[in-house]
């Protein structure tokens, strides 16, 4: 397999998880205010219409045989990605929404 379809339906999950479009923001700015009751509509609804959710649970069955065949500069990419991700939920759980 080639790197870049290699680890394309890897990164699809990642960005689904742990971008701020993804889960991570959602739960993030669902919760910044505390547990309200609309929080868990409001999540719901994004879960079933973002597309950034469908395409990762598209090819999902594929994410294991990739991870089996990942090789080390493809490991490394998708550590940049896990740290940009990283940076950028840092970056929205300390955001000051009151500015």
């Amino acid at each position: 397999m080639s790197n870049a379809t290699g680890i394309k339906e890897i990164r699809e999950v990642l960005e689904a998880v742990l971008s701020e479009k993804g889960l991570v923001g959602l739960f993030l700015k669902a919760f910044k205010d505390g547990a309200q009751t609309q929080d868990a509509m409001m999540i719901f609804s994004d879960l079933m219409s973002n597309p950034i959710y469908m395409k990762a649970i598209a090819d999902i069955s594929k994410v294991k045989m990739e991870m089996k065949d990942l090789d080390l500069n493809e490991g490394f990419l998708l550590a940049q990605d896990v740290l940009a991700y990283t940076q950028d939920i840092i970056r929205l759980a300390t955001e000051d929404d009151s500015v």
